[in-house]
């Protein structure tokens, strides 16, 4: 009799949207014999098929991610964490309720290397990404949401008036020279990672005295064995989707000379 906890992460592999779809589209293209578009069509299904696979979108994580680190890495203690916004919807979030996206570990990462103790306090910067909402602002209620877990009022700087990357580090900058700070540790996501070291870089974070460790989290990366794998994902094509807008970002930003 077959295990029914295999049977029961396998079946539904059937049965998925998107794999469903591709599969019906490859054998349907058999059908027109003498259709010019038959293997384009093939050639098309097998491409999105391989593309959108958790095999591929490791692949892509892989080759683009700045690597997540261990603790032991990190300085003993670094004046503040800096926390780039992109991690809420304040769109629909309420005073009572912090709406987070798949990115809240920028937020969370940093209050617990707080608790720890191993940064001071924490620089929050965000406004708003909204083009048609300026006054959807970020940061204040990223900031309420670490107050709500333990870290005091006067250990938290915020910058709201930030509207990308570029902007989160030039109008940061003055806010940190301001507190004293001279230690730094640049808290986003690991595709994120590689365009935003640059720019904090080159916008003054690691001269004149100061000090810029990267602690990259919230991974795209898919360790899923085969046969699972091998299956098409809509999540592994917006894995795939981030890491792709970071690096036509980071090629925009260093045509702007940003980086």
């Amino acid at each position: 009799m077959p295990d029914f906890f295999a049977v029961s992460k396998i079946v539904p592999l059937l049965f998925y949207p998107l794999p469903l779809v591709l599969l019906l589209l490859f054998l349907l293209s058999w059908w027109p014999k003498k259709s010019p578009v038959r293997w384009p069509v093939r050639v098309l299904v097998v491409l999105l098929w391989t593309g959108s696979t958790p095999w591929f979108a490791d692949q892509t994580a892989r080759w683009w991610e700045t690597p997540r680190v261990g603790r032991d890495t990190l300085p003993p203690v670094s004046d503040v964490a800096v926390v780039l916004g992109g991690v809420s919807d304040p769109t629909v979030s309420t005073p009572d309720h912090l709406e987070f996206n798949r990115s809240a570990e920028r937020l969370t990462e940093a209050v617990a290397l707080w608790r720890e103790g191993r940064v001071k306090a924490l620089l929050i910067t965000s406004g708003s990404g909204e083009l048609l909402d300026p006054a959807a602002v970020e940061a204040p209620g990223l900031a309420a949401w670490a107050r709500s877990m333990g870290v005091p009022a006067g250990n938290i700087v915020v910058e709201a008036k930030s509207r990308n990357t570029y902007e989160n580090a030039v109008f940061s900058l003055p806010l940190a020279t301001a507190h004293g700070f001279k230690s730094f540790v640049l808290v986003t996501s690991a595709a994120h990672m590689p365009r935003s070291a640059a720019i904090f870089r080159k916008a003054g974070y690691a001269r004149d005295g100061r000090t810029l460790v990267l602690w990259p989290v919230d991974t795209q990366r898919n360790t899923e064995k085969f046969p699972f794998n091998a299956v098409p994902d809509p999540s592994s094509l917006s894995a795939e989707q981030t890491v792709l807008r970071e690096a036509v970002g980071y090629a925009v930003y260093a045509l702007q000379g940003y980086l």
